[in-house]
């Protein structure tokens, strides 16, 4: 891709020796090399990642591929864009000052990566004859509410498109997973025209940062393996009928030790004890490119977990009922 659009930042070329990185080189400064309970590692891959995003081809043709490369590791797939976020870098990498476009020229700039990234997944779908939807998320930094709001406008008018919404992103400070009020709000308003919500919670905070998002009332949460910490969250988790989806392979990468943890106390893993009580779970695979995975492999891995792989693939087809088709 470097190679294809001239991009000749520093991860992806070697600037001394006038060459494009091999993929080894890549695999050094693009995945996690090994378990660790920081998460910085973790988004420097991201932002490595991200220095692709230099225009709209590239973004374009970055999405083609990444819809085709799902296509050929499932049946048919949910894919999230943190759109907010790839607007943003796309401007920095363009030297441009997000913060001083206007909230609506900013949501016009999102808008036009929008249009691509569908365009993308209607000729990925062309192509590979698979079901693909495309879920928008939202960063939890939260770093313009003006902006926010606008972007939330754009796509109100683009909902035929968006199977839902999706929360999203690791904060630092002391709750790593905050809901601030004015997203919650602007989530909250947004529901009317795109229903389904999906929250990243329950993954570097405990169970209460489960308990408060299903004050949301999510269709699923994304991860949300530390509701195993406490039985009345997993009981309410069950009775609400929110599906949780389990990354095994990102949550032994970003969280080794409190998995281990989870692990002693339930005598299973986290997959397994929620399977145990009677939560409704599916798998993700996350980042795959970073977590050095694929959907395949998150099933093999899951099969040798004592998952109730039948259970699990009820609750998948339960799951995807409840989506949208695009139109």
């Amino acid at each position: 891709m470097a190679a294809q659009f001239g991009i000749v930042h520093p991860v992806f070329f070697d600037v001394a020796e006038q060459r494009y990185r091999t993929a080894a080189e890549l695999t050094s400064v693009l995945t996690l090399a090994s378990p660790s309970d920081d998460a910085l590692p973790f988004y420097q891959c991201i932002t490595n990642a991200r220095a692709a995003y230099t225009s709209e081809a590239a973004i374009s043709e970055l999405a083609r591929r990444a819809f085709v490369e799902a296509a050929a590791d499932t049946d048919g797939f949910e894919m999230r864009v943190s759109l907010f976020s790839m607007t943003r870098t796309l401007l920095d990498n363009e030297h441009i000052a997000w913060r001083g476009l206007s909230p609506l020229a900013f949501a016009e700039r999102a808008r036009r990566l929008l249009l691509v990234i569908l365009h993308a997944r209607d000729a990925a779908v062309a192509s590979e004859h698979k079901p693909m939807l495309l879920r928008v998320g939202f960063s939890r930094t939260f770093e313009s509410e003006e902006h926010y709001r606008a972007l939330a406008e754009m796509l109100r008018e683009h909902r035929a498109a968006i199977c839902g919404l999706d929360v999203l992103g690791i904060v630092t400070g002391p709750d790593k997973e905050p809901m601030p009020t004015p997203l919650r709000d602007i989530l909250t308003s947004l529901r009317r025209d795109i229903p389904d919500l999906t929250i990243h919670a329950g993954e570097f905070e405990g169970h209460d940062s489960v308990e408060r998002t299903l004050a949301l009332q999510p269709q699923a949460i994304g991860h949300g393996v530390r509701a195993v910490e406490n039985d009345d969250t997993l009981g309410r988790l069950a009775r609400d009928g929110v599906t949780l989806e389990v990354c095994t392979t990102s949550n032994r990468l970003l969280i080794p030790t409190v998995l281990r943890r989870l692990e002693q106390q339930r005598g299973a893993t986290p997959l397994r004890a929620l399977q145990q009580a009677q939560v409704h779970c599916v798998l993700g695979s996350d980042d795959p490119t970073p977590m050095r995975t694929t959907f395949t492999q998150e099933q093999e891995l899951a099969a040798t977990l004592d998952v109730d792989m039948d259970l699990l693939k009820r609750d998948t087809a339960r799951r995807w009922q409840q989506l949208p088709s695009p139109t």
